[in-house]
């Protein structure tokens, strides 16, 4: 196949890029300022939009609603127009498992759920999703959404990043009494799926959820990072309670979400539909990214 890709120097596009590249498609990488003369005189078969915002730094929440709109709603329909204007027969969207919400609760998320976007990033995910399927509503182009959580993998970004660098410290964490449930997805798994729903007539006008399949506590995701550095788990029982309050005390009551509620979703709507399944467990995925993690 012939694939447009933005975002492709990110983290997710520079192992998306690679794995597609070894499955023997052909890459080409839209470059957010460029013209896309260069993609005229080529028939490509798939457009996978990775390119947005997601973190934005010492700026007002007006500043953030602008420029997420800005990155995620008004770049998103430009990369779609191209894609009609080229005649590309899938579109293929990364959102957010934001969309769904903050946290799950007692049921993993699932595709049929109300969204419920939580901030201004995912609202403006969100609002990308609504806008493509009405852009793309009565044409040839078939959009594919697909909805991760976080994503973890060789050199990670935010989150998952701090939480390694913390696990490499020869020190106790008290985490060892924490028993939520989360959905991750490995950078393997999430490009397989991906380069699925370029190809499977089932993905066509579809929004999918998807993860490793295996989710974890916060103390069980510790212990296997630590066993994969050839470490201790060492975590101390300390009580939800209290530190949910300790976060609060410090102002970090969202980081507090972020590492003890739940997030998990349902995969089963992929593997049923496109009999799909993860080509990773989570403990090999995980040893993977430490393996070649660089602080």
């Amino acid at each position: 196949m012939n694939i447009l890709i933005t975002g492709a120097s990110g983290f997710i596009g520079k192992s998306l890029t690679r794995y597609l590249a070894n499955q023997g498609h052909h890459i080409t990488a839209i470059q957010r300022n460029s013209s896309h003369e260069n993609t005229a005189t080529t028939k490509y078969d798939c457009l996978i939009h990775l390119a947005g915002r997601a973190h934005i730094l010492r700026e007002t929440s007006e500043d953030a609603y602008h420029a997420f709109n800005e990155a995620n709603i008004g770049y998103t329909l430009k990369v779609a127009e191209l894609a009609k204007k080229l005649a590309i027969k899938r579109f293929v969207f990364i959102s957010s498992i934001g969309v769904n919400g903050k946290h799950s609760g007692s049921h993993p998320f699932t595709e049929q759920d109300i969204p419920k976007p939580h901030n201004d990033y995912a609202r403006s995910k969100w609002e990308a999703e609504l806008a493509l399927k009405a852009f793309f509503e009565a044409s040839e182009t078939a959009l594919t959404i697909i909805r991760p959580p976080l994503v973890y993998g060789p050199n990670p970004k935010a989150n998952f990043k701090t939480l390694l660098s913390l696990c490499k410290y020869p020190i106790p964490l008290p985490f060892g009494a924490i028993h939520n449930k989360r959905s991750l997805v490995g950078i393997d798994n999430l490009c397989h799926f991906i380069s699925l729903c370029c190809q499977h007539p089932a993905a066509a006008d579809q929004t999918f959820l998807i993860s490793d399949d295996q989710d974890v506590s916060l103390t069980e995701l510790i212990t296997i990072i630590r066993k994969a550095l050839n470490r201790p788990a060492w975590l101390l029982p300390v009580p939800e309670s209290w530190l949910r309050t300790f976060f609060k005390l410090l102002g970090k009551g969202t980081l507090s979400d972020q590492l003890l509620a739940n997030l998990q979703v349902d995969v089963s709507k992929a593997k049923q539909l496109l009999d799909w399944k993860p080509i990773l467990q989570l403990d090999e995925g995980i040893k993977r990214a430490v393996t070649i993690y660089v602080d």
